[in-house]
């Protein structure tokens, strides 16, 4: 018998680590920080595996890259923002076995509103003189991720991922 919660606890895991990797290491310095593609990963994993799961990887992967990264005064507002952007990927895609539809692109623009307001939000408490500034960074991050989010769904979903995962742990 195989145990299907402690399969999910190993994917989200896993998806924890690339989330912090993709965040951590594939990094693009803008003026006022970095531009990462986590959000991308964010998004997958929301897509698959949804509920708690997809919660914790986000959260826990990209807040832990912002304390590695030197940015750890940011790690609580980026625990807030990734649960929020998690929100729309878990309702949309229950039904669907597939991680790219229209509306799953059509998400990821909202869930790019939110990093850029979340984290002007964020920059007004820390820091004002940067809340103005950083929005340019913001709206690349969330473009770049939403972009790179389409590219990698289509990819999984010619694997067919969703559908054996749904197959294999629902």
């Amino acid at each position: 018998m195989k145990n299907t919660k402690l399969l999910k606890m190993i994917y989200t895991a896993l998806f924890t680590a690339l989330i912090f990797l993709f965040t951590r290491f594939i990094q693009i310095p803008v003026a006022t920080g970095y531009v990462h593609l986590g959000d991308s990963l964010v998004y997958i994993v929301s897509s698959v595996m949804g509920g708690p799961w997809a919660f914790f990887a986000a959260a826990v992967g990209e807040s832990l890259a912002d304390i590695a990264s030197g940015w750890i005064s940011y790690a609580p507002a980026t625990l807030i923002v990734k649960l929020l952007i998690v929100v729309p990927f878990v309702f949309i895609s229950k039904k669907s076995e597939k991680i790219l539809t229209p509306v799953s692109a059509l998400v990821t623009i909202p869930a790019g509103a939110v990093t850029v307001i979340g984290y002007y939000i964020a920059d007004n408490i820390i820091d004002k003189a940067y809340a103005v500034v950083n929005i340019p960074g913001n709206v690349i991050q969330a473009v770049g991720s939403a972009i790179v989010f389409v590219i990698l769904a289509a990819a999984f979903d010619t694997m067919k991922l969703k559908k054996t995962y749904n197959k294999l742990y629902k």
